[in-house]
């Protein structure tokens, strides 16, 4: 069939339906995919799947609705794909949106993918109403929008450490929290063994002393038979 009419105020029911132009002034209700060149029409049309070139219709209840341009007053759909434009005037309900050309009215819609997005006031409420507001709309936004300045959001950026003042190399970035308790509990560590070693050779009586450059001949010799420390002539 070339093309399938339904008349208003009549209910249609097919299993599926194809077709090259599709017009529905009353109610449609496919229950698989309705496939199309061309659909229009002020009625309804309730399907599992819409597949069209062009699409102008009152309302559209559908799992997908996949075409080129999409015209229509309402749309609920969990998936709609409109490669170059989809305008809905009153309302449009929908997961998941991708087009070229989004204008709507008013709209539920979890995440809209398209190259713009126009929103009309409500009081556009036939199609060609709204498709000649939008297209002004669009056209006044080409010519007197100004470019937005200020800091760039979702841009690539590295992260900038601190010059250190002895040299010019950038510092280490700052240790997360555990590598940080880690290192002090090691510096810890090596306190409490010298104090140890301190109190340790004092309670012996002894005393800890530091003599900087000694050479090896004359470290001080510890004889154990008398307990005394013989010191070497330097």
């Amino acid at each position: 069939m070339k093309t399938v009419y339904i008349p208003a105020g009549e209910t249609v029911k097919y299993e599926s339906l194809v077709t090259e132009n599709l017009v529905v002034d009353g109610c449609l209700k496919v229950v698989y995919g309705v496939k199309a060149k061309s659909i229009s029409g002020k009625g309804v049309i309730s399907a599992g799947t819409v597949y069209a070139d062009d699409i102008s219709i009152g309302e559209i209840e559908s799992a997908a609705v996949v075409c080129v341009r999409a015209a229509a007053k309402r749309i609920d759909a969990p998936e709609v794909y409109a490669s170059e434009s989809l305008a809905v005037s009153c309302f449009l309900s929908a997961a998941y949106v991708e087009t070229g050309k989004l204008t709507v009215a008013l709209s539920d819609v979890d995440e809209a993918k398209a190259e713009e997005i126009i929103h009309l006031p409500r009081v556009h409420a036939s199609l060609l109403g709204m498709l000649i507001a939008s297209f002004f709309r669009s056209l006044r936004a080409k010519l007197f929008a100004k470019p937005a300045e200020g800091e760039v959001l979702d841009a690539d950026f590295e992260p900038f450490y601190r010059k250190s003042v002895v040299d010019d190399d950038p510092m280490e970035p700052p240790l997360e929290e555990e590598e940080t308790d880690s290192a002090a509990k090691e510096e810890d560590e090596e306190l409490n063994r010298i104090v140890g070693l301190f109190k340790l050779s004092r309670e012996a009586g002894y005393t800890l002393r530091l003599i900087p450059g000694t050479p090896e001949e004359n470290v001080p010799v510890f004889d154990f038979a008398t307990e005394t420390i013989a010191q070497k002539a330097a």
